[in-house]
């Protein structure tokens, strides 16, 4: 299977899998907020993005080993590969034994960092310290996932991570028919992520046979790739700060509440976030092969048709699902939760910043990112501090707000000065053609149907899926009609393929 071909089974699969996430958050979030309350459920979502942050000890290893990897395996370069694996073991296992102490260290003082009550406390205690043991494992098997997206095998890390979902449905059944407490829910859930283990070990045993799974620290592949792997940190860790610091400043600033509705609007955006950020794990092999091989024809087609592609499904997410809002939030949590739509909405048309995953791709594809390292760190230290300073007065308005001005400066820093002064990509080309015309068409269809269709009062199940066959169908139309030839092609290639 060629690499074409690889990238778009490793969307389709992508795609797949994040239907399937998008399906078991929106069946289980109603369910445990009912089971436990939202206080309680708050309390998960505090824990798990106290221990999100932790994975800036990365400190940029991810995306710096796929590109390595995927280099060096192109050049058949297998013992400098194996040696960066061996390298990355033991890296990743330091990293897990620190990880787990400072969420001790951290457990030890919760009540007085989040404000929580003795109860609160308590159980906020029982799930850092399964937290602390899934840590260690989870951060000694990163590299696995690491080695095989390099050998352009995203489809089957995809067709995998199917495991652990099914794992977590049947856990949540337990949950609610057992009436297990939140410590063995929490438990039970994040273990098994590790059911997948053995099949990653034969995976890239199967592709590298030579490959040792002993912890061995090479100096001088390790200074080899350090350079890269700190440009890409310095640029993360602002960005990843960003992303999530929102929940846990809700949880110092605001209310339980307001973190249970942050958790609430991001179970359900989450979906068209994940459609939106897909893009770049699967790009990013290939995206390193064109760079290092200077393949200009390949560099401009990814730079403007992988745009045109994202935005197309980008602004089908996106204005589909603000279309269906209020059916989706009262089917989700109930109508008590529908005086978030406002933020909702604007929280949306935010995740439209994200149609530059292919040209992001490329960039991190290259060896120099320091400009964009500037306007990451001061986008995000701008959002941080606007949400630091309106949680008190809007609560989640106060994150979302803050969301859209990160996203403003980001975009603005792209458009005017990388692209066409450090890339040579058309800004121009990009936002009329592989963009905005998309933007257009999800807009004028979620305005046709608000418009015309009557609402069926009390008859949500059946006005979510009137509206959401409605849109699909004028937005694929209409979209199909602003196809030229070889999209058309491509298109039919896809279908093809999925058959």
């Amino acid at each position: 299977m060629g690499s074409t071909s690889k990238i778009t089974s490793g969307v389709l699969w992508s795609l797949i899998v994040n239907l399937v996430n998008s399906v078991y958050g929106f069946i289980s979030v109603p369910i445990l907020i009912h089971y436990f309350g939202k206080t309680e459920y708050g309390i998960i979502g505090l824990a798990m993005s106290v221990n999100v942050y932790m994975q800036l000890m990365d400190m940029g290893f991810n995306s710096t080993n796929i590109r390595f990897f995927s280099v060096w395996l192109a050049k058949k370069n297998l013992q400098k590969a194996s040696k960066l694996f061996q390298t990355s073991l033991a890296f990743y296992g330091i990293i897990g034994i620190l990880n787990g102490l400072i969420l001790l260290g951290i457990s030890l003082f919760s009540k007085e960092i989040f404000r929580l009550n003795a109860d609160q406390d308590e159980i906020l205690k029982t799930l850092f310290y399964v937290l602390i043991i899934s840590a260690i494992i989870s951060w000694y098997s990163s590299c696995f996932d690491q080695l095989i997206k390099a050998t352009e095998n995203v489809a089957w890390i995809q067709k995998r991570t199917l495991l652990p979902k099914i794992l977590q449905v049947i856990v949540l059944f337990i949950t609610i028919y057992a009436k297990l407490n939140i410590f063995w829910y929490f438990a039970l859930t994040t273990f098994s992520m590790f059911a997948i283990l053995p099949l990653s070990v034969n995976k890239i045993l199967k592709e590298i046979p030579t490959i040792s799974f002993i912890p061995k620290f090479d100096k001088e592949t390790f200074k080899e790739i350090l350079p890269y792997c700190l440009n890409i940190f310095s640029f993360s860790i602002f960005q990843f700060s960003f992303y999530n610091l929102r929940p846990v400043f809700l949880g110092m600033q605001g209310s339980l509440d307001s973190v249970a509705d942050y958790r609430v609007l991001n179970g359900i955006i989450g979906i068209v976030s994940m459609f939106g950020g897909i893009f770049m794990g699967v790009l990013l092999p290939s995206t390193s092969k064109i760079v290092a091989q200077g393949n200009t024809e390949a560099y401009y087609k990814v730079a403007y048709d992988g745009t045109k592609y994202i935005s197309i499904v980008l602004c089908f997410c996106t204005f589909g699902m603000m279309t269906v809002g209020s059916e989706v939030i009262t089917m989700y949590v109930g109508e008590s939760f529908l005086y978030l739509i406002p933020w909702f909405n604007i929280w949306l048309l935010c995740t439209l910043g994200v149609h530059n995953q292919a040209i992001s791709s490329l960039i991190l594809s290259g060896s120099d990112i320091r400009a964009i390292t500037y306007n990451t760190s001061i986008s995000s230290i701008i959002g941080l501090i606007v949400a630091w300073c309106l949680i008190p007065y809007f609560e989640i308005g106060g994150v979302v707000i803050a969301f859209a001005i990160y996203i403003i400066v980001q975009l603005s820093f792209y458009y005017l000065y990388y692209w066409p002064k450090k890339m040579n990509i058309q800004s121009g080309r990009v936002f009329l053609h592989s963009f905005f015309p998309f933007v257009m068409i999800g807009v004028g269809a979620t305005v046709l149907i608000d418009d015309l269709l009557i609402n069926l009062d009390g008859k949500i199940v059946s006005s979510f899926f009137l509206k959401g066959i409605l849109f699909t169908i004028i937005y694929s139309i209409v979209c199909f009609r602003f196809l030229n030839k070889e999209d058309k092609k491509m298109l039919y290639s896809i279908l093809k393929l999925k058959k």
